[in-house]
């Protein structure tokens, strides 16, 4: 995806009329969780490459060439399964959540390596079960992780509490280091 698209979407330019109905209708794919959209958009936002590729290979590489994978917030989860969560031991995850008007919130980069011992775990707890293995790890873990980095955040579209407060987790993310993306 452009820069300029990208600003246009994240409300740093003003877009011009005649791409209204485009950018409109990119917000609408992100807020329907469009993977492969969300994918390209959060990648180039991010100055990464993004690869289009499918289950099991990365979804971007950053410029040092680390594979990255995308993970719609909060919770991680990887639903290739078991097997190949050790295959991503060296991979970012890139955990993001848009609001239901395809509006980006935050951007985290989150270490797999950080959170392997959360998803072997649970990828043993869901085989004892039967069924599908999907592993997950909760922002619960994931926020508490030392190298976890902010990498985009809009506090102006935490969702809040019947009494007003941001819901925790944005709280918890606000709290986090953040220096602000350079939309490329």
């Amino acid at each position: 995806m452009d820069t300029q698209t990208i600003k246009w979407v994240l409300g740093e330019d003003k877009t011009p009329e005649q791409f209204v109905s485009f950018v409109e209708l990119i917000k609408t794919h992100l807020a329907l969780d469009n993977n492969k959209l969300r994918e390209d958009f959060v990648c180039s936002l991010m100055g990464y490459t993004p690869s289009y590729g499918g289950a099991g290979f990365p979804d971007g590489y950053k410029p040092d060439g680390t594979c990255v994978d995308n993970k719609s917030g909060p919770n991680i989860i990887f639903p290739d399964g078991a097997v190949s969560i050790t295959k991503k031991h060296d991979w970012v995850c890139l955990v993001h959540e848009f609001t239901k008007n395809g509006q980006l919130i935050y951007v985290a980069e989150v270490a797999v390596s950080d959170i392997m011992d959360e998803l072997i775990k649970d990828a043993v707890i869901k085989t004892n079960k039967g069924g599908r293995v999907s592993p997950s790890c909760s922002h619960s873990v994931w926020l508490k992780k030392e190298n976890t980095k902010i990498l985009y955040k809009n506090s102006a579209l935490y969702p809040t509490t019947k009494s007003g407060k941001i819901v925790s987790r944005f709280a918890e993310i606000d709290a986090l280091p953040y220096t602000k993306t350079q939309i490329i």
